[in-house]
């Protein structure tokens, strides 16, 4: 008798998922042109105090935060394919502001504008990715394959910038932005033209229907609770407060700093993928709980790092950094698919929202805190490795609830 093999789930992403993915790795590029070039260019091109630079991007940032909350709510009225295209072209307007304009006004207005057309892009994409995933597995390997491009692109675009920059001019400055401008219009023509949704989807279930009320369950809300302490204690400290600890409390240097942050970025590119395949193969909620615990010792590691020097304190560093990349490459496959998962009928839309208004808040508290932390008596490691601990515990009680058995009904005779 011949056995059978059990078939390999599917992995392959449709064609508009790939053309999705792939344009936004070209507006990734696009931002990494100018965003970390921005505040340099505020202060030191146009002299802007240090102030005045900081309300310029708090407006960038502040704006995306209830404009996803507003932008998830379109998505569920609408087509999420309609409010992204809108959402990147208002970004382009933006951009190509910014580098046309001067004065203090009109780079206000410009970063405002930015900042709603990001806020309102960000919900449209998990319902995208959704409705081009057949199943959960090419859901996962969409989303990512996304996170993959997202940091190649970044780290493209920073590259390119910095040589467009050498020398810099405000001429230059300005070209660059005026290029991210050109990308996100670029991205909002390819879904236009090449990113259909399933023709059932492409509209509102019903003209002029209410919308389902947005009532997010226990397990939603741990999970939000668990992502803020992920983002505020974890993504925005490696990029802020590991830095400054690295260099004040370990007393390490600036070359030190820049190959941990490359090692990072290469362990991420090598093993997106690798990471994605074993997030399909379990539930969503333990690859959060890994990625959490994970994170905790790397944290524990850092330190441990104190009571060294010299080659093992780089060393444990060294191990720190590839634990918490490995860690963060579970993040958007696990979290996003349990967004999608726990978002109530009709709403994933002000889920989405609602997820990417937590990361925008996390990602905005974070630097402010790590300034505080590194700066004071506390402990700065263990505080970010007690908050990894604790958002592993929120999420194992939402892994706990979601597969809870029902107790069994007893019928009276």
């Amino acid at each position: 008798m011949r056995i059978r093999r059990a078939r390999r789930p599917e992995r392959r992403l449709t064609g508009p998922a790939w053309w999705f993915v792939a344009g936004y790795g070209l507006s990734a590029v696009g931002t990494g042109l100018c965003y970390p070039f921005l505040a340099i260019y505020l202060h030191q091109f146009r002299g802007l105090s240090a102030g005045a630079t900081a309300v310029l991007l708090l407006v960038l940032a502040g704006a995306a935060v209830p404009m996803s909350v507003y932008g998830g709510s379109l998505v569920d009225r609408h087509s999420p394919r309609a409010v992204a295209i809108g959402a990147l072209l208002v970004q382009a307007i933006g951009w190509l502001a910014l580098a046309a304009g001067s004065g203090y006004g009109a780079e206000l207005l410009a970063l405002l504008v930015i900042g709603v057309g990001t806020g309102l892009f960000l919900p449209a994409v998990i319902p995208i990715i959704a409705r081009l995933s057949p199943t959960d597995e090419i859901k996962v390997r969409t989303m990512s394959l996304r996170y993959l491009l997202l940091n190649v692109g970044l780290g493209l675009g920073a590259g390119l910038g910095g040589l467009v920059l050498d020398p810099a001019t405000d001429a230059r400055y300005r070209w660059l932005f005026a290029a991210d401008g050109v990308s996100c219009a670029l991205y909002a023509v390819l879904i236009a033209a090449l990113v259909r949704l399933p023709a059932d989807t492409d509209r509102p279930v019903r003209e002029g229907a209410r919308p389902v009320r947005f009532r997010p369950g226990l397990n939603f809300a741990l999970l939000l609770l668990a992502q803020l302490l992920l983002v505020t204690f974890g993504l925005a400290q490696m990029e802020s407060g590991v830095p400054l600890a690295i260099r004040g409390e370990l007393a390490g240097s600036t070359t030190l700093v820049g190959g941990l942050y490359t090692i990072a970025t290469l362990v991420v590119l090598a093993g997106q993928l690798p990471v994605s395949r074993w997030v399909e193969r379990v539930h969503k909620t333990r690859a959060l709980i890994t990625m959490g615990l994970a994170w905790a010792g790397a944290w524990l590691l850092g330190y441990a790092a104190g009571a060294l020097t010299g080659g093992p304190r780089v060393a444990l560093l060294v191990v720190m950094t590839v634990t918490f990349a490995l860690g963060e490459c579970a993040y958007s496959p696990a979290f996003y698919t349990l967004v999608e998962k726990l978002a109530p009928a009709g709403t994933l839309g002000r889920s989405s929202g609602a997820a990417w208004a937590t990361f925008q808040v996390g990602n905005t508290i974070g630097p402010p805190v790590a300034v505080y932390l590194v700066g004071s008596a506390v402990p700065f490691w263990l505080v970010l490795s007690a908050a990894a601990t604790a958002a592993a515990a929120l999420v194992l009680v939402v892994d706990r609830r979601m597969h809870a058995t029902p107790a069994p009904a007893f019928a009276l005779r």
